[in-house]
């Protein structure tokens, strides 16, 4: 009886220390007018979001972090690619940012016609505060943004940042 008393008390406990993952509203880099050029799906795009936030809350579910709060900021281009980064505070550690990205870059994304369609999203991890920042800005876009002609270009600083 005592075991079976150890190992329920285990159980919850382990339960109680996984990652609460949250995310709120959306930053499109792109105005509305241009996503509608690439004939995005605004249906399909809410079905894709909501992959997303399926994706990474199983990517972290099992996982003990501390609290933290940023952007997941997406990038879906015309060829079915699907590319992701993090702009969090404080940064996740490493391994669970590339379970993260990984888990995103697997989905079956939207479809549009040309380019690329980005956008972020604000996420939260064991904290019910969302981060104050009004735009993501993922720290491995910076020397992307240096090198592109255009600094204001998303699509150019993406394709640039984009991991192969």
């Amino acid at each position: 009886m005592k075991l079976l008393i150890s190992c329920l008390f285990f159980l919850f406990a382990s339960l109680g220390h996984a990652a609460e993952t949250r995310f709120d509203s959306v930053y499109f880099f792109q105005e509305e007018e241009v996503l509608k050029e690439k004939q995005v799906n605004f249906q399909d795009f809410a079905r894709f979001n909501r992959s997303v936030q399926s994706a990474v809350w199983k990517a972290l579910k099992k996982v003990s972090m501390p609290a933290s709060a940023g952007y997941l900021v997406v990038a879906v281009r015309a060829d079915g690619k699907i590319a992701a980064w993090l702009d969090m505070q404080p940064a996740l550690h490493e391994y669970y940012d590339a379970a993260v990205t990984e888990a995103v870059s697997k989905l079956r994304p939207f479809a549009l016609s040309d380019g690329i369609v980005v956008f972020g999203m604000k996420m939260a991890v064991n904290t019910a505060v969302f981060t104050s920042k009004a735009k993501p800005q993922p720290k491995d876009w910076a020397d992307a943004q240096k090198a592109a002609a255009d600094p204001d270009d998303i699509e150019a600083i993406v394709q640039a940042a984009w991991p192969e």
